[in-house]
């Protein structure tokens, strides 16, 4: 029988590769919002809440919106990012991108 210390350390070491995710996605939200146009503060701060609140697919989704946008040699605002996620009729995605936009914009 496994002592509870020992599940304990067990049940950690085993989450600290979903954590090195989260961070690897997190940078590359970051980067991605950043190189669009989105300032860089309000990149990191969507960048935190969404590595937390959207599944991979979602992120991705947004991803290749953000690099679309800026191979046109155009700019990613916050208006046209929302937009663009309201379109998708995912209320879950669009809850997530337009309370981070708020938030992040007065932090």
């Amino acid at each position: 029988m496994m002592h509870s210390r020992t599940f304990a350390l067990a049940a950690s070491c085993a989450l600290l590769p979903l954590a090195g995710c989260a961070t690897v996605a997190e940078q590359r939200v970051e980067a991605g919002l950043a190189e669009a146009g989105v300032p860089l503060g309000i990149a990191t701060c969507m960048a935190d809440i969404w590595a937390e609140e959207l599944s991979i697919q979602q992120i991705r989704r947004i991803s290749r919106f953000a690099d679309a946008v800026r191979d046109k040699d155009s700019r990613l605002t916050i208006p046209r990012l929302v937009g663009h996620v309201r379109d998708w009729n995912d209320p879950e995605a669009m809850a997530v991108v337009s309370a981070s936009a708020a938030r992040c914009a007065f932090e």
